[in-house]
């Protein structure tokens, strides 16, 4: 509860800031296949290896800060 509050009153503070950026329209629709103009297929090997290096990296990290004791 005192989170949706301060998120109200933190929102209502920077709102003068960035009202013409929350008035400026919505924009079109852009995908990766259209922004690098790569093949699906291209994009989508891209998108499963990082999603496989990030897991791998996600593994080594656990591995290596986990502070579990083992007897």
């Amino acid at each position: 509860m005192v989170g949706l509050l301060l998120g109200i009153l933190g929102f209502a503070e920077i709102y003068p800031v960035i009202s013409t950026f929350a008035w400026s329209g919505a924009l079109e629709v852009q995908t990766l296949l259209e922004l690098f103009g790569l093949p699906s297929w291209v994009v989508a090997l891209a998108v499963a290896g990082m999603a496989l290096g990030l897991f791998r990296l996600s593994a080594a990290l656990e591995r290596r800060f986990s502070h579990s004791s083992r007897i």
